[in-house]
């Protein structure tokens, strides 16, 4: 509809001819502001689902993350428990398993929570990419419990410290070559450590005798194996209390 018809009509005193006009230009930048708005909103929503695929995606891989570290840190306290128990009830019998025991005890798996898409989210700014609240307030709540978690799982361990100065040298290396952690990269990229559950040393008696002793003259070797079970135990419970609000923030994410 062109202003020079318009402009016709008013010389012409034609008012309905104006009026008609004029509700046509109305309607149509009207109807071309909605096409629009509805453009935006379908693009929005397209935008918000592609997000939410990538944070199912990292919050998978954290739960398999964490599962796997589950796995490896019971596996740990069991060395742990394996060796305090060995240091009461055998008392100078201890031989190749002990030294394995005391040394798998000490292993750590250094953490980092899987936040690529949410922190790509919060540079870019969340609100404009994810419009729903209660989605973004939960996903602040959960990275922030992930935070919390890091720095549970990153507690150093001075266990971990003194056992490698007291050990030998020569043992150490061959714990690590037969027995250390094993490294399994999964089909999303995310790698996992395990450690095998049964190992051979193959060295000569002499050397774990004077393994062995070098170690019973550790002071402090039994307590500090306690205090390593304790720690590992709040590292467990870490693990353990945010598996319910992952597969939650997935299940709310996966119906959006």
């Amino acid at each position: 509809m062109s202003i020079r018809r318009i402009s016709e009509h008013i010389k012409e005193q034609n008012w309905f001819a104006v009026w008609l006009d004029l509700v046509i230009v109305f309607l149509a930048v009207f109807i071309g502001l909605q096409a629009d708005n509805w453009n935006q909103e379908r693009i929005a929503k397209q935008t918000a689902k592609t997000y939410y695929a990538r944070l199912i995606g990292d919050l998978q891989a954290e739960q398999s993350s964490r599962d796997a570290r589950e796995i490896y840190y019971k596996q740990t306290k069991r060395h742990a428990e394996s060796a305090i128990k060995a240091l009461r009830t055998s008392g100078k019998n201890l031989g190749e398993e002990f030294l394995i025991d005391v040394y798998q005890a000490t292993q750590r798996w250094n953490y980092a929570p899987q936040r690529t898409t949410y922190d790509e989210l919060i540079s870019a700014g969340i609100a404009n990419a994810i419009p729903d609240v209660e989605i973004r307030s939960r996903l602040a709540n959960l990275y922030v419990n992930l935070i919390q978690s890091k720095i549970t799982l990153e507690e150093p361990t001075p266990f971990r410290d003194k056992l490698r100065h007291e050990m030998l040298h020569e043992v150490q290396s061959k714990i690590r070559e037969q027995c250390g952690d094993r490294f399994v990269f999964r089909a999303n990229g995310v790698y996992h450590l395990e450690l095998p559950e049964v190992c051979d040393l193959d060295i000569e008696p002499e050397l774990i005798e004077e393994a062995v002793q070098g170690l019973l003259d550790y002071e402090d070797l039994a307590k500090d194996l306690a205090r390593q079970i304790s720690i590992l135990d709040v590292k467990l419970g870490s693990l353990s209390a945010i598996k319910q609000p992952i597969r939650e923030m997935v299940e709310l994410l996966a119906s959006r």
